[in-house]
């Protein structure tokens, strides 16, 4: 095992920029078939129900060249949907069996761990988080914002309609929106990714890495995989030109204990409590013949820390500066309470560098507010920042709400997917009181800043 690949997986989780991806080998370690063992009996049934002995041929053949999803197709396309989802259900269904040691493992790591996303369809990483931790089988474009969240890429376990056993059924419920594409590509280009439980012939890990290559745009993120002593040198430059660093573990008694030792191991042991140092005690001082008391020792300040600020970022049109100030004016109590350290490129001073002022502003922020208008989206710095704005959003770093100052052709965007403000989607300029428009926005901003401080603490 390469212990230098080690540290740096270890840095990485304490980061708390990792990402464990699960695949079908955790589920396996408590008994359940295997993908390729599920497509066989699938494969079984479709004969023994009658089906087309070439359609049973094809089925075989993805089989034994470990395409695995595209046998999965073609046994539902066999079967029909009614009896292929009830086959699954039946063989995947993990009620009364022990949760696998790996899924305790990966759910040991939750103090640090950023999400888990899974192919499996059964609940044992759930029960392993004992319902600690979010379950989604639908994702939102705002997934990568969040954390402490299992993903199931393939849906779950009597949710039939949440299952995705087809290249096609994966690309429209994963990639089918560009802003969601946008969202995933910002998670694997931001965090970490360890594989867990996947073959070295699988092509559920084979899809996914030519995903994050792709999404990597020629530059892909370190990521690990743990797999069996054994790798062939083809597939390790495959998987290491995809970023993966392999840590190889030896898997003497063949059920692949050490994974668990592995990831158990990446959490530190909690240093030993030392003993406090002793401290000669002083004598009490006499105490006054007229007090009945002693005089009461003020407690220590136990209040925990207030939470700093949401650092927000205006990004605007020079056109729409008067905007930008009436706006600024019904937010000032956000300022004055102290709840928001706004900026905005007109606070920048004579003599600095503009465009690196921008650029840091625009990192630090918390809440990035697109004031929306023709003119903001005619301007190239303006398309800039919405850009990097929409990345930050993804790798959930920070809060994009676009305010729609005048009518233009927004909804045609990169944010036209984000909830705009006014919610009516009726610019300020087209209303008849356009102080009750900002009042409105403003109390939005309010509700956002609120929840964007919980998160501060």
């Amino acid at each position: 095992m390469d212990d230098e690949i080690l540290e740096q997986l270890r840095e990485r989780y304490a980061s708390g920029n990792l990402i464990v991806f699960a695949g079908a080998g955790v589920s396996a370690a408590a008994g359940m078939p295997t993908w390729k063992q599920l497509a066989e009996r699938l494969r079984d049934r479709a004969r023994r129900k009658g089906a087309d002995p070439a359609v049973v041929d094809e089925i075989q053949q993805y089989i034994a060249s470990n395409q695995l999803i595209n046998a999965l197709s073609a046994a539902k396309l066999a079967l029909g949907p009614q009896d292929f989802n009830w086959t699954v259900d039946k063989e995947l269904d993990d009620t009364g069996r022990e949760v696998p040691e790996v899924a305790q493992a990966i759910a040991a790591l939750k103090p640090r761990l950023k999400a888990v996303l899974t192919t499996n369809i059964d609940r044992f990483l759930e029960r392993a988080f004992q319902g600690e931790w979010r379950m989604v089988d639908r994702p939102t474009a705002d997934i990568a914002m969040d954390r402490r969240f299992i993903l199931k890429l393939h849906g779950t376990l009597r949710a039939w309609d949440t299952w995705v056993f087809s290249r096609d059924q994966y690309d429209r419920a994963i990639f089918g929106s560009p802003l969601l594409q946008d969202a995933f590509g910002a998670l694997y280009r931001t965090h970490s990714i360890l594989f867990v439980g996947f073959g070295l012939a699988d092509d559920n890990i084979d899809q996914t890495l030519a995903r994050v290559r792709a999404l990597a745009g020629g530059q892909p993120p370190m990521h690990f995989a743990l797999l069996p002593k054994g790798v062939p040198p083809f597939r390790r430059r495959l998987l290491e030109e995809s970023g993966v660093r392999l840590i190889v573990y030896e898997n003497q008694a063949g059920d692949h204990a050490e994974v668990a030792q592995l990831l158990l191991g990446l959490e530190p042991a909690a240093a030993p409590a030392q003993p406090p140092p002793r401290v000669a005690t002083p004598a009490p001082a006499p105490q006054p013949a007229s007090s009945a008391h002693p005089t009461a020792v003020p407690p220590a300040n136990t209040h925990p820390a207030k939470a700093r600020p949401v650092r927000v970022f205006f990004s605007y049109a020079s056109r729409d500066e008067e905007l930008l100030a009436r706006l600024e004016a019904h937010m000032s109590p956000l300022k004055r309470e102290g709840l928001i350290a706004p900026w905005h490129s007109g606070k920048i001073g004579a003599g600095e560098d503009l465009e690196r002022a921008i650029g840091e502003q625009l990192e630090a922020a918390d809440l990035i507010l697109l004031l929306v208008s023709a003119s903001y989206l005619a301007s190239e710095q303006g398309d800039a920042q919405v850009a990097r704005a929409m990345e930050r959003r993804a790798a959930g770093q920070a809060a994009v709400v676009p305010i729609l100052l005048r009518p233009c052709d927004w909804e045609t965007t990169r944010f036209a997917e984000l909830q705009a403000v006014p919610r009516d989607k009726k610019p300020v300029s087209k209303w008849s009181d356009e102080d009750e428009a900002f009042l409105q926005v403003a109390r939005e901003i309010r509700a956002v800043v609120t929840k964007l401080r919980a998160s501060l603490r």
